[in-house]
């Protein structure tokens, strides 16, 4: 690897904006061979190093997608399956005719106050993991 800043910059990589996956993968491959040595570093091959690394969090923080949470009535599918609860088991745990159940987790009837509480008590999670976001 170069020892110095202007080598580094014409043989290796010239740092630069990240716009795109293609730019993405070549300061990841321009910085690799250095990943892990930063204490056997001379102060240019630092310095060169600490820009490409800052460019590409840059990237990664701005191009990270956004995950919606999944809507509540798969969250509470999910629960059930894990808890080997059926669509009947929930409408009975809420108080309500078992095929009441199946309408919530198919989002034809909603969850109120109450069938939150209940379910955070019972699958011993936060209120909110059972609203809408």
């Amino acid at each position: 690897m170069p020892g110095d800043y202007d080598t580094l910059c014409r043989s290796v990589w010239l740092p630069r904006p990240i716009r795109d996956k293609t730019d993405h993968a070549a300061a990841l491959a321009a910085i690799e061979p250095l990943w892990g040595h930063e204490k056997q570093m001379n102060k240019d091959q630092a310095d060169w190093f600490e820009l490409v690394a800052d460019l590409i969090a840059d990237y990664e923080a701005n191009t990270e997608k956004k995950t919606k949470p999944l809507p509540v009535t798969q969250r509470l599918a999910g629960l059930l399956e894990t808890h080997g609860m059926t669509a009947a088991d929930l409408g009975r745990l809420l108080e309500l005719e078992p095929s009441m159940g199946s309408k919530i987790v198919n989002g034809t009837r909603q969850l109120t106050t109450t069938h939150i509480r209940k379910l955070a008590r019972h699958f011993a999670l936060p209120a909110d993991y059972f609203l809408e976001v």
